[in-house]
C-alpha cells in the first residue's frame, strides 16, 4: 500500500516537480515530496524490544517515570499484566514532557549531551501531541498470551481487540510477518499538528531473555523520484524501522539496483552526509544525502561536484585521518598505510557485538600478509581508563586510536553505530564496509592477502 506524505488540505503547488532552493554555500538544494510504502522495501529489517514502563524508584529508568500516561479498559481477566509505550519520535517526546515538567533540567540536558542534539523550538510542539502509541499484554484465562495496541492512540483499551502475538522462531526475523496494524498518531509540520498513519508489527521471541521477548517494528518506507536528463530516478528512503520520523537514519538507495529477495544491510545504505551518484539520459550529477525533513515533508539533497569529495562509501575515497596508538603514543596517520589494505574497526569497550568479534579478529589477522594487509582500530565513546584495563586483559596486535573531543574521529566519519568497519584500499578508497569475519576472510583471499 501506498500512501502520500502530504495531506490534501497541506498539499504544496509544487508536489510533482521538486522544489529549489540554494544553501550557505550556493550549492544546489532540492526537496523531493515523498510516497510512503507499507514494507521494508530493498532495506534490511530493524526491530526493538517493547520493554514493560520503569517504576519511579527505578535506579535505570525512574526518570521516564512521569512521562506514562494513564490507561483504561484494561480486560480485567488478564493475569501478568504489562504495559509499555513506544515513543515513535523520541526527540519529540522528550521535548514536549520537559515543557510539561514530566523531565527535569538536568535530564534534559544530559540527552541533550549524549544525543549532539540542540532543539529547534520552531520545528517542535509545546503542546503535547501522540508521538507514542502503547502496547499492554497480559495472559488470558486460558494461559495464553495476549496482546492489544491502543491503534487509535486514545488511551481506552475498552475499544481495541486482543489477538494472539505471532511466535518467531529461533533463527527468525521480523521481516516476514502475517499481520499489520495500523496506528494512529501525530506529526508536527510547518507549524500544525497533523493526524497521521502507521502500519505496526509485533512479534513474540520465546528464545530471547524475558525482557526482550515481544518485538516491534514499523515496516513502512518512503520512495521519491529524482527528475534528470528528462528521465526519473526513483529512490527509496529508510525512515527508520523503530523509530520512524526519519530524522535520523533517512539512508537511501536505488531500488531497482537490489535484486529480488536481496535487501541492504542496515547503515550500508546511502546514509546522511554520504552521496548519491546518478546518470540518467547522458547527465551525471551527484547529490549529498541531507535527510528527510518529517517537518517539511521532504527529502532534502544537495548537489555537489563530481570530483574531490570524501565519504564513508565504498568507491569513495575515506578522508585521511590522523592519531597517536593509545598503547605507545607513536603518530599514526592513513599515509602510513598507503600501499596496503586496510581494515578499521571503530569499536567500543561497552560493545558487545564488538567484543565478541574480536577473537574472531585476532585469529584473521595472524592468517594475513602484513606487507599487504593492516588492522586498526579507533575506539569512540568510551574512557581512556577503559580503554586501558580492557586492553590489558584482553591485547591486540594493532594500533588502537582514541576518539575524543580534540580528534573527534567518530563525528569527522559520521559512526552511528558500532562496530562500525571499512576496509580501505591500497590508495585512500574504501572498497568494502561492515563485513562479517567470514566475509572479510573471504576478501583477503579475494585479494591474494592472506599467507
Amino acid at each position: 500500500m501506498k500512501y502520500h506524505a502530504f495531506l490534501t488540505v497541506i498539499m504544496f503547488a509544487g508536489i510533482l516537480s521538486c522544489t529549489h532552493r540554494k544553501s550557505d554555500q550556493q550549492e544546489e538544494v532540492i526537496s523531493l515530496p515523498v510516497t510512503f510504502v507499507d514494507g521494508f522495501g530493498p532495506f534490511g529489517t530493524d526491530y526493538a524490544a517493547t520493554g514493560p514502563e520503569y517504576s519511579a524508584d527505578d535506579p535505570d529508568g525512574g526518570v521516564w517515570a512521569k512521562t506514562y500516561k494513564p490507561l483504561t479498559g484494561i480486560p480485567p481477566q488478564w493475569k501478568n499484566v504489562a504495559r509499555s509505550m513506544v515513543e515513535l519520535n523520541l526527540r519529540q517526546f522528550v521535548f514536549q514532557n520537559f515543557h510539561q515538567g514530566n523531565i527535569d533540567s538536568s535530564t534534559y540536558a544530559s540527552l541533550q549531551k549524549a544525543w549532539k542534539w540542540t532543539p529547534d523550538e520552531k520545528r517542535l510542539s509545546k503542546k503535547p501531541i501522540r508521538c507514542y502509541v502503547y502496547i499492554i499484554w497480559g495472559t488470558d484465562p486460558s494461559g495464553k498470551l495476549n496482546v492489544m495496541i491502543d491503534t487509535n492512540n486514545n488511551g481506552d483499551f475498552s475499544d481495541e481487540k486482543s489477538f494472539y502475538p505471532e511466535i518467531a522462531g529461533p533463527k527468525d526475523t521480523i521481516r516476514y510477518y502475517n499481520h499489520s496494524y495500523e496506528i494512529e498518531y501525530d506529526i508536527f509540520r510547518e507549524g500544525r499538528v497533523i493526524t497521521s498513519h502507521l502500519p505496526m508489527v509485533l512479534k513474540y521471541f520465546p528464545h530471547q531473555p524475558e525482557k526482550y521477548r515481544m518485538a516491534y517494528s514499523f515496516p513502512r518506507y518512503a520512495e521519491a523520484v529524482i527528475p534528470l536528463g528528462g528521465h526519473q530516478k526513483k529512490i527509496a528512503i529508510n525512515l527508520g524501522f523503530t523509530s520512524p520520523s526519519g530524522n535520523e537514519v533517512s539512508e537511501l538507495a536505488f531500488a531497482d539496483q537490489v535484486k529480488k529477495g536481496e535487501y541492504i544491510d542496515l547503515r550500508n545504505g546511502i546514509r546522511i552526509g554520504e552521496f548519491l551518484d546518478i546518470e540518467s539520459g547522458g547527465e551525471r550529477r551527484r547529490f549529498e544525502n541531507l535527510g528527510f525533513d518529517e517537518y517539511e515533508g521532504v527529502l532534502h539533497l544537495k548537489g555537489k561536484p563530481l570530483n574531490n569529495v570524501y565519504s564513508t562509501q565504498v568507491g569513495f575515497k575515506m578522508k585521511p585521518f590522523s592519531g597517536k596508538d593509545f598503547t605507545n603514543g607513536k603518530p599514526v596517520s592513513m599515509e602510513d598505510y598507503r600501499g596496503k589494505y586496510l581494515y578499521i574497526d571503530f569499536w567500543a569497550t561497552w560493545c558487545g557485538p564488538c567484543v565478541k568479534q574480536l577473537p574472531e579478529l585476532k585469529h584473521l589477522y595472524q592468517k594475513v600478509d602484513r606487507n599487504k594487509i593492516a588492522f586498526l582500530g579507533i575506539v569512540g565513546e568510551d574512557s581512556r581508563e577503559r580503554l586501558a584495563k580492557f586492553l590489558d586483559k584482553n591485547p591486540l596486535d594493532w594500533p588502537q586510536l582514541f576518539s575524543d573531543s580534540t580528534n573527534q574521529l567518530v563525528e569527522a566519519y559520521n559512526i552511528e553505530g558500532y562496530p562500525s568497519t571499512f576496509l580501505i584500499g591500497p590508495y585512500g578508497t574504501i572498497v568494502g564496509k561492515n563485513l562479517s569475519s567470514k566475509e572479510l576472510e573471504a576478501k583477503f583471499a579475494e585479494l591474494g592477502g592472506l599467507k
